[in-house]
């Protein structure tokens, strides 16, 4: 607990001579000023990996997969941030003061309700192609699997976004392969690891806290916004005694429009400097509450070992039987980044200090909609099995493990370090 302490004392008190350039890492400032949607951390559309394949060694072909994806693009919740918006430029509207920005921005609103339509969490079209490609690439990249009459499981979060994002990704497969028989199911049952986030040691909730929040070296410009959307930008600020609310509230219209295939307007609007605030924030308290931050003790990634252990009861079943092709599981970002840090998947299952957040561990990149994680199982002649991980559907290493070669391990290996992975 000493050195999550001194972190603590680092990141509140600081240095009070810093700038925002000082402060930012410009490897994050680059990547947001090339897209500032990337600002909406884990609700951007899926957007897959590197899709190269390194050949498996000679003799072994791939003959089961083992699957666990979170939900396609989809909305948020409630409309109240969205009548507050409009409110305010409404009233601007009225007095002669909204700007063009400020019009489309109003506009850019209005679409983004009526996509919500009083449907909290509703997936989105996006959602569901998603999933449909996910589910046709698979096929393509790995036949082998797919021949002749395949048995397919199939498990989901209660949750209808889980649900549909399933259907979607279910009947893709049987499009492309029609003979394929299929065992589905859900239920409360399947929730304690489907859907299980688990608990926060003492420890996470410390650094959850200071995180959510902890003041920055230097003061983003928040009013910004308000030269930007106005022509009158004292008549504004009666309007907006709230700036920090109200760039809020523009945050949340903003990021969720590309899941619904809508154009934002906002983001440029907004100070970039808030912008990098907001999201380096945001990616520092998910990676406390659910990651593998090296300031934490090792037990709060225990609560993935529901869902480990129905990956290696699956796998052994299958390796034993041959019964099942393949597993496909159906939930939630937050119990998929607590799996591939328990794992120790290279890249969202990293183990970073908090220092190191901004530079290596991005939410859009490693934790966006339709993220999943694929095990793909080979075996040779011999009955020797070997298996590689694929990340938003890219070859991943595992951290502090040997392969065989390349991204491929030997299951009893990976095995072996799973219950290992027991903290």
């Amino acid at each position: 607990m000493k050195h999550v302490l001194i972190l603590l004392a680092a990141l509140t008190l600081g240095g009070a001579t810093l700038t925002a350039q000082d402060y930012m890492v410009p490897e994050l400032a680059d990547a947001l000023r090339e897209d500032r949607m990337r600002c909406g951390g884990n609700l951007i559309p899926y957007s897959h990996g590197d899709l190269t394949e390194t050949p498996a060694p000679r003799g072994y072909k791939p003959f089961y997969i083992s699957h666990y994806a979170r939900h396609g693009s989809r909305h948020t919740w409630g409309d109240k941030g969205y009548l507050y918006v409009l409110d305010i430029l409404g009233k601007a509207d009225s007095l002669g003061i909204l700007s063009p920005a400020g019009r489309k921005v109003m506009d850019e609103t209005l679409m983004v309700m009526e996509a919500w339509d009083g449907m909290d969490g509703r997936l989105s079209q996006r959602g569901v192609r998603e999933h449909q490609e996910m589910a046709h690439r698979m096929v393509k990249r790995f036949p082998e699997v797919f021949r002749g009459s395949p048995r397919i499981r199939a498990i989901g979060s209660t949750v209808q976004r889980s649900l549909i994002s399933m259907n979607a990704f279910t009947t893709a497969i049987a499009a492309d392969r029609p003979r394929t028989r299929w065992t589905m199911d859900t239920g409360e049952k399947f929730m304690n690891y489907i859907g299980d986030t688990g608990h926060a040691t003492p420890d996470v909730k410390e650094l959850r806290a200071t995180i959510k929040d902890r003041k920055w070296d230097f003061q983003a410009d928040t009013s910004y916004v308000l030269g930007r959307l106005f022509t009158d930008s004292l008549a504004a600020a009666r309007l907006v005694p709230e700036v920090n609310k109200f760039n809020d509230a523009l945050f949340n219209v903003a990021t969720i429009t590309r899941c619904w295939d809508i154009e934002d307007y906002i983001l440029d609007e907004l100070s970039f400097e808030w912008l990098y605030q907001t999201t380096s924030n945001e990616s520092h308290y998910v990676f406390a509450k659910y990651g593998n931050a090296a300031e934490i003790t090792r037990e709060r990634l225990a609560s993935a070992h529901e869902l480990a252990d129905d990956i290696l009861a699956k796998a052994d079943e299958v390796i034993s039987s041959g019964e099942y092709a393949v597993d496909l599981r159906f939930g939630h970002d937050y119990p998929l980044h607590t799996l591939v840090a328990y794992i120790g998947i290279e890249g969202p299952g990293s183990k970073l200090a908090f220092d190191e957040i901004d530079k290596y561990w991005w939410q859009w990149r490693e934790l966006c909609m339709g993220s999943n994680l694929q095990m793909i199982f080979y075996r040779n002649k011999a009955g020797r099995v070997l298996v590689k991980f694929l990340y938003q559907e890219q070859e991943r290493m595992l951290r502090g493990l040997e392969s065989v070669s390349g991204p491929y391990y030997d299951w009893e290996t990976v095995r072996a370090n799973f219950d290992g992975f027991r903290r």
